[in-house]
């Protein structure tokens, strides 16, 4: 009875979903001519943000008593592809995944009380954005090899050093930063600080250059730590855990970027067969021809078969089972098959889908980017092996 209900609740969240996407979050992008690949000012994040807070879908699975639904990571998963889906530039604020509060639901528990009325609640209630800064030029992969460093001077810390490719950092009050905390020479350890960004003489990090990707989005950025002074009460956690609040959600976090994958390969295959069928060649429309026909039923199959894999590894997460092996084989699948389908409906729009501007040209850089992000193909494939042999 319970999964029934859930599964009623889920249906009727999408449905309410639906209407919030194709009624007001499109024509509003319609009407403000929002461009991914443009700079996105800032006001119109926040409305997205409020109206999301104002519907109940900002924050939907955090615990109810924070303001959240506790809806299940199956729930997120369904409301995240159909946000994908509709192919809307903003759809990362309306679940609060990009610089909300997604990025920070698995590690309520560790901020302090203080810590949580000054920095969590803000960016709950849709009044400010955050970001993890973990990665650095020289750390990427290899998070041991950080070297942004804390040294303590009185009550405080200095922080020292540059993150880079950090997702949401343009849109962020402040971040999670991961340090290497000297605590004496020759002994250092891995801490998290809670940074706020530099304003008005106040210390703090300084948002560096833009970092644009293949697919063009200005959301990403490096954070440059210059004497960046920090109290000690912005510890996140115990010293020298510093790794673990990353490690905390990586499983989740691999799993449930499958559904984004799945969204985006689902409206790949979605306009390929409107194509098909409108599109005529030799007199008849493209659809008909064996070629086309079985590229669709290619895309179609391994996005079905990717699907299958993800939700079984959600269904195992959310009922508290290991998932470390099997999400990283959603992650490494689902990136590979978004590729895959990406690239057929490339061919099958022909000259169309190499033309700057169309929606199939500017996903086939989108996805590009997943067997990237999140950990690479290969670093999957490791974790995946790993876990075989210790069997």
């Amino acid at each position: 009875m319970q999964d029934t209900v859930q599964i009623e609740n889920v249906e009727s969240l999408k449905e309410k979903l639906l209407h919030f996407i194709h009624n007001e979050l499109l024509p509003f992008e319609r009407e403000h001519e929002i461009d991914s690949e443009k700079d996105i000012p800032m006001k119109h994040i926040i409305w997205v943000r409020k109206r999301s807070k104002e519907l109940g879908f900002y924050g939907i699975s955090l615990p109810k008593e924070v303001g959240g639904q506790s809806l299940s990571l199956k729930g997120l998963c369904v409301l995240k592809e159909e946000l994908t889906k509709s192919g809307a530039v903003l759809w990362g604020h309306v679940l609060g995944e990009i610089g909300g509060p997604l990025r920070i639901g698995k590690m309520l528990k560790i901020f302090s009380r203080d810590q949580t009325e000054r920095y969590v609640m803000p960016v709950i209630n849709a009044e400010a954005g955050c970001c993890f800064a973990l990665s650095e030029p020289g750390a990427g992969s290899d998070a041991h090899a950080i070297e942004t460093t804390a040294v303590r001077e009185g009550d405080d810390y200095i922080l020292h050093g540059k993150k880079h490719f950090i997702s949401a950092a343009t849109y962020a009050d402040w971040a999670i930063v991961i340090a290497k905390e000297i605590v004496k020479k020759g002994d250092e350890r891995v801490t998290a600080f809670i940074v706020e960004k530099k304003s008005q003489g106040k210390s703090g990090f300084e948002l560096g250059k833009i970092q644009v990707p293949i697919s063009g989005e200005r959301s990403t950025a490096e954070l440059i730590f210059n004497g960046c002074r920090v109290p000690s009460s912005n510890i996140l956690g115990d010293p020298g855990k510093g790794l673990l609040l990353g490690l905390s959600r990586i499983n989740e976090n691999r799993a449930s970027w499958g559904a984004t994958y799945l969204g985006v390969a689902q409206r790949l295959l979605n306009l390929s067969i409107d194509h098909a069928k409108h599109r005529v060649q030799f007199g008849r429309p493209v659809g008909e021809f064996q070629a086309i026909q079985h590229m669709l039923a290619e895309m179609a199959t391994e996005i079905y078969a990717a699907r299958c894999m993800l939700y079984d590894v959600i269904e195992k997460i959310d009922n508290g089972k290991d998932a470390r092996e099997t999400s990283s084989m959603v992650k490494v699948f689902s990136s590979e098959v978004a590729n895959r389908v990406a690239d057929k409906a490339v061919q099958i729009f022909g000259g169309q889908g190499l033309m700057k501007g169309h929606p199939v040209e500017k996903m086939y850089r989108d996805v590009r980017m997943f067997k990237i992000l999140t950990g690479t193909s290969e670093i999957q494939k490791n974790t995946i092996a790993k876990e075989l042999l210790k069997k």
